[in-house]
């Protein structure tokens, strides 16, 4: 799930290589040949691991431009308040009671079944630690066009919620690996626009291959739009009840480096449909937290997230790195209009354990002190930590000594804000 390490540049710096570069894989990256728990592999099915390695963003992603910035936030809020009245009478008939359980997940890159009952087993004794985030790929939820296989999706449920605890989902429309597919084959067709655009990847994520190209699906395409937004709906038909569902959220939006440069028209575009595609996921999981993480382009992000606010869509996002300036001057400031309002999501990703500024030398944060940053500065409802288990001690250890130590708060959310948004109905444990 793209970025954190790519909200911060991703890079191959020496705190990154210190937590076992691409071997700590996250959230926002993934499918290397070591796995963060030190697995080859080559062991695991395709279909358990996360399909996406690290990149940084675009110069452009990274710089002001007050004219987009403006005329898109206009162009969101001007839509706001007919949402805003078609979702106030939506709710008279429909169940709008939220599934509230704010705390902890930990954050795996893979998972396959031995993993996550191990997890579970770590994790059991820690009711603050409330259960796991997973990532799949759009292409592994839809085999072709309107044939859905949720099963994995099904099994993963059942191992969390036998275990007491419950789930996190991410749907990954991008994906940093050479040959990676960021959409499902039907849609790479001219009626699609190709289903997807090419992203630069590093030369670490080629080795053995002579392509140098990820994927992010072409959202700019109103027609790729509608089969996201299809999915969505049957996942909400399928799944948003369940009460081991806490949520279920997107990957990053940074749009990558792109091999060929989309038009000013086809970006706007882009974010006016990636808005729209989390406001239909929150009409399809009523009862379910429906989030999208955010970190660049800078221009669209005030008005991506003043949307998301007015279609109840919670804000999660990229890195905890404690002392870098462009995130604490940029990118954090963003949470403000979301707290309080949505749930808020932070993550804490490979790099983060390792530095407290993007590309830094190696100089690792008190696991207490991302915590704090985490819990005051983005005011998160849930905090979602990356299990890094190579070092020693490693990464993961120290999270779970710290969970286990007299700092930690033992409320029933960790020390996290557990108050229902003001944009949710009503919050409840369960329904």
């Amino acid at each position: 799930m793209s970025v954190m390490l790519a909200a911060c540049g991703g890079g191959q710096d020496e705190a990154y290589r210190a937590v076992g570069g691409e071997g700590a894989q996250s959230l926002s990256s993934a499918d290397s040949a070591v796995l963060a728990d030190g697995q080859d592999a080559a062991v695991l099915a395709a279909d358990e691991q996360d399909n996406t390695v690290s990149a940084p963003p675009a110069a452009w992603e990274l710089e002001d431009d007050p004219v987009v910035s403006e005329t898109f936030l206009a162009s969101q809020q001007a839509r706001a308040t007919a949402t805003e009245r078609a979702m106030a009478a939506a709710a008279v008939t429909t169940d709008t009671r939220v599934k509230w359980n704010p705390g902890h997940y930990i954050a795996l890159p893979q998972r396959d079944k031995a993993t996550i009952e191990k997890v579970m087993a770590e994790i059991k004794p820690l009711p603050q630690v409330k259960g796991l985030i997973l990532r799949y790929e759009w292409a592994q939820l839809e085999t072709s066009k309107g044939v859905y296989d949720f099963s994995r999706l099904d099994r993963d449920l059942s191992l969390v919620q036998a275990a007491g605890k419950r789930l996190w989902i991410m749907v990954g429309t991008k994906v940093f690996r050479a040959g990676g597919r960021a959409v499902p084959d039907y849609l790479r067709t001219a009626e699609y626009e190709g289903g997807a655009y090419k992203i630069l990847i590093g030369a670490r994520q080629a080795i053995g291959s002579k392509e140098r190209y990820g994927e992010n699906a072409a959202l700019h395409n109103p027609k790729v739009r509608d089969r996201l937004v299809a999915l969505g709906a049957a996942m909400g038909a399928h799944l948003n009840k369940h009460n081991a569902l806490e949520g279920i959220t997107f990957n990053e939006t940074a749009m990558g480096q792109m091999k060929v440069p989309l038009t000013a028209a086809q970006k706007n575009a882009y974010f006016d449909n990636l808005a729209q595609v989390g406001a239909a996921t929150q009409r399809a999981f009523p009862n379910t937290v429906v989030m999208q993480f955010i970190n660049f382009p800078k221009p669209y992000m005030p008005g991506l997230i003043s949307s998301m606010v007015s279609n109840k869509v919670a804000l999660g996002g990229p890195d905890i790195l404690l002392q870098d300036p462009d995130l604490n001057n940029h990118i954090y400031p963003m949470y403000n209009p979301a707290k309080g309002k949505v749930a808020v999501g932070p993550s804490v990703q490979p790099e983060n354990f390792a530095t407290t500024v993007q590309h830094g030398a190696y100089n690792p944060p008190k696991i207490s002190d991302l915590y704090d940053f985490g819990r005051t500065r983005l005011s998160a409802n849930y905090m979602f930590w990356t299990r890094v288990t190579n070092g020693s001690p490693s990464p993961y250890a120290r999270t779970l000594d710290f969970f286990k130590s007299s700092a930690f708060p033992k409320d029933a959310s960790g020390g996290l804000i557990t108050t229902c948004p003001s944009t949710y109905t009503s919050c409840v444990p369960k329904l």
